[in-house]
């Protein structure tokens, strides 16, 4: 198990990372912030699209394909700079989020589970990458397993409980 150098905590009100309130003395309008989580919601950190019929139109116009690696890469670029204006948590999912926004149709697989409840490697290896950065910077991440749209891809309620618990031990072997 890797040792880790954040640990948010909850004291009555307030969150604290490695035990001191967020925004330690903060004001915003009048208004205390300190103890506050300020997040973003950045599900598409690990996306990736398995569907061969869907997957072009996620293309990098300077190369003309898609490429997850790199998506991850970017997002991980980016997180000095979120956390340099203030952003200490965001949340990620497994299933990502729509990437067209709140869309009734999904034909995309953006899925980081299979239809057995089993983790796919390769999504969980760009989570990592995410995680140890998220560390280094002092963020905290708050980790979505299932995305509507996206969990009817899981075979049957015991898909759906194998799931679950293979995240909560992959996070717990992640330290």
């Amino acid at each position: 198990m890797k040792q880790r150098f954040t640990e948010v905590s909850i004291q009555g009100e307030q969150f604290l990372i490695n035990g001191a309130p967020t925004y330690g003395g903060r004001v915003w309008n009048g208004h205390k912030i300190e103890g506050l989580l300020m997040n973003s919601r950045m599900v598409q950190g690990i996306f990736d699209d398995l569907n061969p019929e869907t997957a072009g139109m996620w293309a990098y116009p300077d190369t003309g394909r898609w490429d997850a690696d790199r998506n991850t890469a970017e997002f991980i670029a980016a997180m000095p700079e979120w956390r340099a204006h203030g952003l200490l948590a965001f949340t990620i999912n497994l299933q990502g989020g729509s990437p067209q926004g709140y869309s009734k149709d999904q034909p995309w697989h953006n899925s980081a589970i299979t239809a057995d409840g089993d983790l796919r490697p390769d999504y969980m290896a760009r989570l990592a990458r995410i995680l140890d950065r998220a560390d280094e910077l002092g963020m905290v991440v708050i980790l979505g397993i299932f995305y509507f749209g996206q969990d009817n891809r899981l075979a049957d309620e015991a898909a759906i409980l194998r799931a679950v618990d293979n995240t909560v031990d992959w996070v717990f072997d992640q330290g």
